[in-house]
């Protein structure tokens, strides 16, 4: 409920897969969950909010009548559908589904429940679950609105990638973004070899394997990440948890020893701290952010990690209020800005539901701001990379394009050979990375180089 009526952030409800801290029962004063209760706990909470335009769907298919649900009720039947379909419970868990009804809202509503619930397993059984049905002649948004139901989008991204991917590729795309999200290590090499840490976790039972795209620094976790996290890895600076699409960002940005290096957008840290390890701690690398709490651990972080003092500097200013102001110029600057984040559908399961049309278009202004900014902080002959979350052109290469016409200075150029895998970089030999082709987040990264 938080999440549908307070806007919040589906890790914050159930607990984001890579936390290390346990999740405490609020108003009990029982001890917190342990490790197997917070992990199911998690995957309702990712899982409703991922299907929850289907669970309404059935909802409405399996309900005797219609008119508005009881916002609790509402998500108790959320729940319980999920459980019998998705995570396939047997037929006696509705019991606590109508228990929970009763006692969070009235004796009635338990009635509704066992009703639509009953109903449900029944169709189960007889493999008769009703399923949204596309008619022939129906046109393009009437077929991303079945689309849309079946794989729990809303319509106008389906109609949206429809038109640009076309049926086939989109249908694909949707079932990338449905399935439970890959999280990958970003090996922190200053401290440890990522062939020894690769065979202790296989030896601990965690299935790793090396990333194909960044073999010598990321490990790929296919199962065990909590038992990673349990040994308190990430809190000896050993790896962090960072999606392969991040780090190849940095790679595009290739950050040399002894320079001067900004993150502009640098919240949470990831990106600059991968930047400080492929910099060997040498050099200056400052992390700024117009969020100073978003980067309040980034200093601990940075020491448990081994760099050392004085090398990362942590700044809080709104990018486009330094304009016009005096600066050492950087030889390299990141701009990982603001976006819809529509290449992380997976592991942000919330945000299907937030995004507008209207907002890639908003967020296309504010990115081009934040590029005018960043370009005055490039020294001559320096580099900026722009890269996003997301998979929108508008976001991406369209924001590339706007800025070379305001800034001749600049022009844009390929990833060297070698970078980067030539399967993750488009015609213009920038970077993008989709979910449903490279199995990693969906990213945007470009190299501009201000001309001597």
């Amino acid at each position: 409920m938080r999440i549908d009526e307070e806007g919040a952030f589906v890790g914050l409800v159930g607990g984001s897969p890579t936390r290390t801290q346990p999740h405490a029962r609020k108003n009990s004063p029982s001890a917190p969950l342990d490790s197997r209760d917070a992990r199911f706990v998690t995957e309702l909470v990712f899982g409703v909010t991922r299907w929850r335009r289907r669970l309404d769907w059935l909802i409405s298919q399996l309900r005797p009548t219609g008119g508005a649900l009881d916002p609790q009720l509402l998500q108790i039947l959320r729940l319980g559908i999920f459980e019998l379909l998705e995570l396939r419970k047997p037929d006696w868990a509705i019991n606590s589904h109508v228990d929970l009804a009763k006692e969070l809202v009235r004796p009635e509503a338990a009635r509704l429940v066992n009703g639509v619930l009953r109903n449900l397993t029944r169709m189960r059984t007889a493999n008769a679950i009703p399923k949204p049905k596309l008619e022939p002649g129906f046109s393009q948004s009437q077929r991303a609105d079945v689309f849309g139901i079946a794989a729990s989008h809303p319509s106008w991204l389906v109609e949206r990638w429809m038109q640009r991917f076309g049926e086939a590729e989109t249908l694909k795309l949707l079932a990338s973004n449905n399935r439970r999200p890959v999280y990958s290590l970003r090996v922190n090499t200053m401290k440890v070899d990522i062939g020894v840490l690769e065979q202790e976790l296989q030896e601990g039972g965690v299935d790793v394997e090396r990333s194909p795209y960044l073999p010598e620094e990321y490990l790929r976790v296919n199962s065990g990440l909590q038992e990673v996290l349990g040994q308190g890895l990430l809190k000896d600076g050993l790896c962090q948890v960072q999606d392969e699409s991040a780090g190849m960002v940095v790679s595009l940005l290739d950050p040399q020893p002894g320079e001067h290096v900004l993150d502009a957008c640098a919240a949470p840290g990831g990106k600059a701290l991968f930047a400080a390890a492929r910099m060997l701690g040498k050099g200056q690398l400052v992390a700024n952010d117009a969020n100073a709490r978003r980067l309040r651990g980034l200093p601990g972080t940075a020491a448990r990690q081994g760099l050392p003092a004085g090398f990362l500097t942590v700044g809080s200013a709104d990018l486009r209020e330094q304009s016009g102001q005096r600066h050492v110029p950087f030889d390299r600057v990141l701009l990982d800005a603001p976006c819809s984040g529509l290449g992380v559908l997976a592991k942000r399961a919330d945000l299907r539901w937030r995004r507008q049309p209207a907002d890639i278009q908003s967020n296309a202004l504010l990115q081009d701001e934040l590029l005018d900014a960043a370009a005055q902080l490039v020294r001559p002959g320096g580099l900026l990379v722009y890269s996003t979350c997301s998979i929108e052109p508008e976001e991406n290469d369209l924001r590339v394009d706007a800025f070379l016409s305001r800034h001749p200075d600049f022009t844009a150029e390929p990833a060297p050979p070698g970078l980067l895998p030539d399967s993750v970089l488009d015609d213009n030999g920038f970077m993008a990375t989709f979910p449903h082709v490279h199995g990693i987040d969906g990213a945007f990264g470009a190299r501009l180089r201000r001309r001597q």
